[in-house]
């Protein structure tokens, strides 16, 4: 409870106080209450930011008053001695009154003290000769002032000294040195809070972020970051951002120059991400270093591209569904009688035989362009029909279909069925798949070629893999990367929709297509296949 009476009026009561409670001013002050040493190291942790601050400042001040004999002491909001330091002489003297750490400082026990007047006044206070109750105490002085924490009184920190070596100024000395107490403590508490929340911030975060000091040395780096540069902290710190690959650049440039980068996209570790670097200033606008960041969008761009196929798609079927209906059935007019005049016309010159070869040959062509916008319009195209099916028996079939092809450009096909179980799939769609990759293996070759088919259960995951190699160009990284982009197509007359329907229906059927290929040494497809 704080007392808002004069210092003077304080003085008075206490010292009434004092007789009433029997005391003799002529007697020495003792207190038989001490705590134990275990509670006062305990009370000591709860204030342990407090008294390093005031170890630091009040030693100056000792060292400022000029060979002044002065004894500091620290106590807590209840006014239980926490620590003591100063001259030795005063310490000891102190001490033969009983007066040590885990005494509490109470006006029955030990008189009128500036300690208990600071804390039940709340704000400075002073003991000078005659003002304490102890006779023996006479020719001291002591001055106490309250410390604060979250807005309350948490103790208080005190000077004694000889009376006769008082000035004024001492009182406003001790306030001032408190005062900066309780900003440094302030400060450190903050600087706690603020490190605290940086490390959840740094160490939970999803963004790669690094900082440099203002001579472009990394000072911090967080675990994402570490993971991206496969590098850790360790190896990182005290390195000139330079050394960084990529983001190096940006961020020393920052430095040089002052200037900011924003959503710059890089690629790190087959990843693509967003970048951003910009200068740290201090209050006098200098550089102290450089923040860099970056966010990974991989996800991002390949939903992007996803989306943008699938519009691509949707465009397709929209032209397909009209195309269909215009071209297929005058396409079919014309073939059939063309059919009926080759049988009846006889040509006087025998070259004009190869005339209909010619003009057949691009209309089956044109044919099969417009099957295949067909099979891109049709509305059922995300829809599977599954039933149990011999996967054994439907190659053979496709191998069959396509055998005069092989033969007419002498390529060897190696047939390997070592799963010839059945499995619920979609019978049609898979043969289509299987017929677009044949017809790239086939067309990849010129002449003399091998091709192998082989059909065994996965070793990985449950299901059948299908894995079609030839020996043919194989292709670059640049045409892999695009395989299943529709209109995509590396062949003089291709429309490139049967690599980009294949992938569609695997992906239905809830499996994968990896290829492996390199120019020059030919390309192997693997079409992984779910159980059930």
């Amino acid at each position: 409870m704080m007392i808002t009476e004069s210092r003077t009026t304080y003085i008075y009561n206490s010292h009434q106080k004092c007789l009433a409670h029997h005391l003799d001013p002529n007697d020495l002050p003792a207190s038989k209450e001490k705590l134990p040493d275990r509670v006062v190291e305990q009370k000591k942790r709860a204030l342990d930011v407090t008294i390093a601050a005031a170890r630091k400042f009040m030693t100056r001040l000792i060292s400022d008053l000029d060979g002044t004999a002065v004894l500091i002491c620290i106590t807590d909001h209840e006014g239980y001695i926490l620590e003591m330091y100063g001259d030795e002489e005063i310490k000891w003297q102190i001490e033969s009154l009983g007066l040590c750490p885990g005494v509490r400082l109470e006006e029955e026990k030990v008189g009128t003290n500036s300690i208990e007047m600071a804390l039940r006044m709340g704000r400075s206070a002073q003991l000078i000769g005659p003002d304490h109750f102890f006779r023996c105490l006479h020719e001291t002085a002591c001055f106490s002032v309250p410390f604060h924490s979250a807005g309350r009184i948490s103790g208080t920190i005190s000077m004694m000294m000889a009376a006769h070596h008082v000035s004024p100024y001492h009182l406003a000395l001790l306030q001032s040195v408190v005062d900066s107490i309780d900003r440094e403590v302030t400060a450190k508490k903050q600087n706690k809070k603020l490190l605290v929340l940086n490390q959840v911030l740094m160490e939970n975060s999803r963004n790669g972020v690094i900082l440099t000091d203002e001579e472009g040395n990394i000072v911090e780096i967080n675990p994402y970051a570490e993971n991206v540069l496969s590098s850790n902290k360790g190896e990182l710190c005290n390195r000139h951002i330079t050394e960084v690959a990529v983001i190096g650049e940006y961020m020393g440039s920052v430095l040089r120059g002052s200037q900011k980068y924003e959503d710059i996209e890089i690629t790190l570790s087959n990843k693509t991400f967003l970048f951003d670097s910009f200068p740290i200033h201090d209050e006098f606008n200098q550089i102290i270093g450089v923040f860099g960041q970056f966010r990974d969008i991989t996800d991002r761009l390949v939903l992007k591209r996803q989306l943008m196929l699938s519009e691509k798609l949707s465009a397709i079927g929209k032209i397909s569904a009209g195309l269909a209906h215009e071209i297929r059935n005058p396409l079919t007019s014309i073939m059939g009688l063309l059919a009926l005049l080759k049988e009846h016309f006889k040509p006087a010159n025998p070259g004009q035989k190869d005339y209909f070869r010619i003009i057949f040959s691009e209309l089956e062509r044109i044919k099969n362009l417009v099957q295949q916008f067909v099979m891109m319009a049709k509305p059922d195209q995300n829809e599977l029909i599954k039933t149990n099916v011999n996967v054994h028996t439907l190659m053979e079939d496709i191998l069959a279909l396509m055998e005069s092809d092989f033969h007419s450009k002498h390529i060897n096909v190696q047939y390997h069925p070592l799963y010839q179980a059945e499995m619920e799939i979609d019978k049609d769609k898979i043969k289509q798949v299987i017929l677009n990759i044949l017809q790239n293996a086939l067309d990849a070759i010129d002449l003399d070629g091998n091709i192998s088919v082989v059909i065994r259960q996965s070793q990985l995951d449950p299901g059948i893999e299908i894995t079609i190699r030839d020996d043919g160009a194989g292709m670059d990284k640049d045409t892999l990367d695009k395989l299943a982009t529709p209109f995509h197509s590396t062949k003089k007359y291709g429309l490139g929709l049967g690599l980009s329907m294949s992938y569609r229906i695997v992906e239905l059927h809830k499996g994968r297509i990896k290829v492996e290929s390199e120019h020059g040494k030919g390309t192997t497809f693997t079409i992984w296949l779910p159980e059930g």
